[in-house]
């Protein structure tokens, strides 16, 4: 069975044709990705502008194009925190399903969280010694841990970076005034809702998200020598990077090692509640993931599909709001 999933996210829209049939490790044979700029066009309360939403349609309209003559089986479109938490999120899940052909679902926080977490469990192994995952993405942060295949404890926070960016950094550079705002209001919430976290057996901790893994390739180099991929996020490396990062503006931080156009407005925001997470679930480090949510709901789809004969779309349709 080939499945076309697509992801409608905070920069891009990308679509992936995976045979579910494949033995042990499904992966995607073919895909493509288009810009939506949703973060740069969602204001301060949320609204996703009108030339947001048709930057979007666009995308998703060029995704399903050019994925026509794949001839897949069935299409899947989802939406992150992007498009679940917009204030016009109805109308801009409407335009979306006309685009893609098919409707636009969304998970839950928690459920998103739990499906990344599988991802990285299936990444280190399906059972074992404790896991726990840390995701940073655009709308929310997500820390879970567990020993099996499904997490046991999830917390996930409407803290993402770029929702933290366009709430308390609206000028670029950022003025220090609003950094400090910005650290203000997450410490008065994060360290009391990761509590359950703290002083516990955390086992292999690990990052999943693209602005953990750009952090990791930041701190990690040295002049003259990007570190292309590295496998760790130290906290002690990441500090001093926080108010240097906070003097620069964007096309500042663009230049820097492993630091994308897309996502250097909203690196400070990932840096400080990544250095806030570690220091209050007592985590050094983290190792990184190159899985997330994508590769987690194609585990998903597969094993729903081995397991009912398929019945795997319907039964997968049922975690989609």
């Amino acid at each position: 069975m080939k499945l076309a999933l697509l992801d409608i996210g905070s920069t891009a829209a990308r679509l992936e044709i995976v045979d579910l049939d494949r033995s042990r490790m499904p992966r995607a044979d073919w895909s493509v990705k288009a810009r939506t700029r949703l973060a740069e066009h969602t204001r301060a309360d949320g609204l996703v502008t009108e030339s947001g939403v048709e930057q979007a349609v666009r995308a998703v309209r060029h995704c399903v194009r050019a994925a026509v003559d794949k001839s897949p089986d069935a299409l899947v479109a989802f939406g992150t925190s992007a498009v679940r938490d917009a204030a016009n999120g109805t109308e801009l899940r409407r335009q979306l399903s006309e685009a893609a052909g098919v409707r636009i679902g969304v998970l839950s926080p928690g459920d998103e969280a739990a499906v990344t977490y599988h991802a990285a469990r299936r990444w280190h192994g399906r059972s074992g010694p404790p896991l726990t995952m840390v995701d940073i993405g655009g709308g929310t942060i997500d820390v879970a841990t567990g020993t099996g295949g499904e997490p046991s404890d999830v917390v996930s926070l409407p803290f993402g970076a770029a929702r933290l960016t366009r709430q308390y950094l609206p000028d670029d550079p950022p003025r220090p005034k609003h950094v400090d705002e910005l650290v203000a209001a997450v410490r008065r919430t994060i360290p009391r809702s990761l509590r359950t976290f703290a002083d516990r057996d955390l086992g292999h901790p690990v990052a999943l998200s693209k602005v953990l893994r750009q952090l990791a390739v930041l701190t990690e180099s040295s002049p003259g020598k990007v570190a292309r991929h590295p496998d760790r996020l130290s906290r002690a490396k990441l500090r001093p990077w926080i108010p240097r990062l906070a003097e620069l503006d964007q096309a500042q931080r663009a230049a820097l090692p492993g630091v994308s156009r897309s996502r250097a407005r909203r690196i400070l925001a990932g840096a400080i509640v990544a250095e806030l997470i570690l220091r209050t679930i007592g985590v050094d480090e983290l190792e990184i993931c190159p899985w997330g949510l994508r590769e987690g709901l194609v585990f998903r789809f597969a094993e729903a599909h081995d397991d009912t004969d398929g019945d795997a779309l319907q039964l997968m349709a049922n975690l989609f709001n």
